[in-house]
């Protein structure tokens, strides 16, 4: 294809424009969580004209009292989001702490579970086989091997996958991974992973925290010119 200079101005043109109003969405957003603040404290210095006290030092009583409203309800939405993001905190703490659910080690089917992955693979253990997840937790830390199966004509599955903190490696099939739990012949439904690290041999859900290339994609030779 022929790029003329025309169409590298406009192309140009294009961009700058992106770029300009994706920067004015950006700051509009950074300044969001301020409108209430300010709400408040224009709502403070407006109610302080009828302080006389106040109302003695005209102006400047007003917007000082105003001022002082916004740095409050300021400070005070300021707590509430650190208070909501330490409870989140306590919660992931508690997973990557806590104990399973109670289970049935022999059983073939898991609903509704929370389940550690010290637990499902204990110590001198690497492989979880012939299980079905339904709507469960699985808590690292550690690093597990998902989609092995030994029936190609019926695969493992993995629907509705829900990931925190875990990152996702697609690797060769191999060599094998010495320390990784395998999960051989195992379905996912509605789970949820936390704190792990998931290794792959096929690249099939985007919407994870892939960490390496797909490599099956196709690699055009680099421009050398």
């Amino acid at each position: 294809m022929l790029v003329t200079p025309r169409y590298e101005a406009g192309m140009g043109k294009i961009i700058s424009t992106y770029d300009k109003w994706t920067g004015r969405a950006a700051n509009t957003a950074f300044l969001w969580p301020l409108v209430p603040s300010g709400l408040i404290g224009v709502l403070t210095g407006y109610l302080s004209t009828s302080v006389q006290w106040i109302s003695q030092f005209g102006l400047f009583g007003w917007f000082a009292t105003g001022l002082l409203g916004f740095l409050a309800s300021s400070a005070a939405f300021a707590m509430l989001s650190r208070s909501r993001l330490w409870r989140v905190e306590a919660r992931m703490r508690e997973r990557t702490i806590g104990d399973s659910s109670p289970f049935d080690p022999m059983a073939k089917i898991y609903e509704g579970k929370r389940l550690y992955l010290r637990d499902l693979a204990p110590m001198g253990r690497r492989i979880v086989m012939g299980k079905k997840f339904v709507n469960c937790e699985l808590i690292g830390p550690g690093t597990a091997v998902i989609g092995l199966d030994t029936n190609p004509a019926a695969p493992s599955t993995m629907r509705n996958t829900r990931t925190f903190d875990v990152d996702c490696i697609q690797i060769a099939p191999n060599p094998r991974s010495l320390l990784a739990v395998e999960f051989v012949d195992c379905d996912f439904e509605d789970c949820s992973f936390y704190h792990m690290t998931l290794l792959f041999f096929r690249r099939e859900n985007e919407a994870l925290h892939w960490i390496t290339p797909d490599f099956e994609q196709l690699r055009l030779p680099a421009d050398k010119t």
